[in-house]
C-alpha cells in the first residue's frame, strides 16, 4: 500500500469493531461503485482477516452480478493490484479474492 491517505471505506473498515459497525462497513462496501472498491483494494486487503473476508464476499457478489465486460474489467483490475503488491500477506489476500472470482 502507498503512503496516500486511506479512503473512507478503508478507514471505516479499520474503525469497525462492533457487530453493528461491521454490518455498516459491509453495507458501505455493497453501496460503493465497483470501480472505487477496486481502486481501494490494496488498502482493504491490508485490513484484519475477518474484514478482508467481508471484502472478498462483497467483491464476489459484485462480480457474479456483472456482465461479461465488467467481469473482465474486475478480474484485470484485481490481477493488476495483486501484481503491484510486494510479496506478503496483502498480496496473498488479493490473490485469494482473485481466485474467488469465478
Amino acid at each position: 500500500m502507498t503512503d496516500a491517505p486511506a479512503s473512507s471505506v478503508v478507514v471505516r473498515g479499520i474503525d469497525a469493531r462492533t457487530f453493528s459497525e461491521m454490518e455498516s462497513f459491509v453495507k458501505d462496501l455493497e453501496a460503493r461503485p465497483t470501480e472505487r472498491l477496486l481502486r481501494d483494494l490494496a488498502g482493504l486487503a491490508a485490513l484484519p482477516a475477518t474484514k478482508v473476508s467481508l471484502v472478498s464476499y462483497v467483491m464476489a457478489g459484485k462480480y457474479r452480478t456483472a456482465d461479461t465486460h465488467e467481469k473482465n474489467v474486475i478480474r484485470k483490475s484485481v490481477t493488476d493490484t495483486m501484481e503491484g503488491l510486494p510479496d506478503g500477506e496483502t498480496r496473498w489476500r488479493v490473490a485469494a479474492i482473485l481466485d474467488r472470482l469465478q
